[in-house]
């Protein structure tokens, strides 16, 4: 029987998890609201209605036998008749998807976690802080993604609003990792451990292997697989930490393939796209074994191509013959460029991991110089 998957949102993530997914033979259908959206533009099979749109929704849950979710910002109130079918879970969506109910679970389970405090809905955010103590980050408990949703605040005059909100102490960070872990089947698999570099809160590059000490990799590990025990989850989480003072420090979770995971499409001998596709269709996740070098992806944002004076379509690549270290570059195809979008990605294989990272840096401002050429 040919499974049937539904996938709730059709950017870029979903766009490579229906391609791993029509690779097992699946059949794929998608709900997105944007006509212009990845999914759109390359798959057929996509219902183009608002995540919460009832008659979408029945129409999706209707037609697969399994659905899951590219983004945990999609409205899970909708979703609660059709519960039995989603993975992961209901549950799983819920807490992720709002940082108080995060926070609280990781708290109540014993990983740490920066020091934080809840500013309850009504609360004023400059009490709470001038109480919590500056400097300090507010973080909207709903719908933030590549820092949108928080600010750094510095003292009084920086703060404005209400809550809920979540307060964070301000770390000084060595770096950020993440480690994605895939369950179903009965079957559990581990990723290695991402190094993650960010620009104005935007994922800039990821390394693989992490430069880390091979005890805070299996520490970061053995810590995302037993949150992903204790949430239940059936399908990939991806929990991102914070590395600073040499402990490790629980960040978010994102129960969904993960922009820092890209890399293991050249890197592993199988996706993170392959791991959700295979469970998924009820088959157990692949071992993700790493393939001998060191790493690097690259994010392609909208200002390169606005660098290379193009509003969207496609990017000048020419530059390429330069390196031939480079052993994947993925656009997402969509039509409007504009600064910090994400538009593409590149993966860059060497010998090392400084020698990836210097090539990686090289590619982009090469591409960035294109249009002066």
């Amino acid at each position: 029987m040919t499974p049937r998957i539904g996938i709730l949102g059709g950017g870029q993530l979903g766009l490579m998890l229906a391609e791993s997914l029509q690779h097992l033979g699946a059949d794929v259908t998608v709900l997105e609201k944007d006509p212009d959206a990845p999914c759109a533009r390359r798959l057929a099979g996509v219902l183009e209605a608002p995540y919460d749109d009832a008659a979408a929704l029945k129409a999706l849950f209707g037609q697969c036998t399994t659905v899951t979710f590219d983004s945990e910002n999609v409205p899970s109130e909708p979703l609660e008749p059709y519960s039995a079918q989603l993975k992961p879970s209901l549950e799983v969506l819920r807490t992720s998807q709002h940082r108080a109910l995060e926070k609280k679970f990781l708290e109540g389970h014993g990983f740490r976690t920066v020091r934080h405090q809840a500013v309850e809905a009504g609360q004023s955010i400059r009490d709470a802080a001038v109480a919590f103590g500056f400097p300090c980050i507010v973080k909207s408990v709903l719908g933030g993604y590549d820092g949108k949703g928080q600010a750094v605040l510095r003292g009084p005059d920086d703060c404005r609003g209400l809550g809920p909100a979540v307060l964070e102490e301000k770390l000084e960070l060595q770096t950020e990792v993440s480690c994605i872990v895939a369950r179903g089947a009965g079957h559990e698999q581990v990723f290695e451990v991402f190094e993650n570099l960010h620009h104005e809160h935007i994922l800039d590059f990821t390394l693989l292997p992490a430069r880390i000490s091979p005890e805070l990799q299996r520490t970061a590990k053995d810590t995302a697989l037993r949150i992903a025990r204790e949430l239940g989850v059936e399908g990939l989480l991806t929990v991102e930490f914070f590395v600073a003072g040499g402990q490790l420090y629980v960040n978010e979770l994102a129960p969904r393939t993960h922009n820092s995971g890209h890399v293991t499409r050249e890197a592993c001998s199988s996706s993170q796209f392959d791991a959700l596709a295979r469970i998924l269709c009820g088959l157990p996740p692949p071992v993700p074994r790493l393939n001998p070098g060191a790493w690097v992806m690259g994010q392609l944002l909208g200002d390169v191509w606005l660098a290379q004076g193009k509003d969207g379509g496609a990017l000048d690549l020419s530059a390429l013959r330069d390196f031939p270290e480079v052993v994947e570059v993925y656009t997402y195809g969509k039509l409007e460029a504009r600064p910090k979008r994400k538009m593409g990605h590149f993966v860059v294989r060497a010998d090392t991991i400084e020698v990836a990272l210097a090539k990686a840096r090289a590619l982009r401002a090469a591409l960035v110089a294109t249009a002066g050429r």
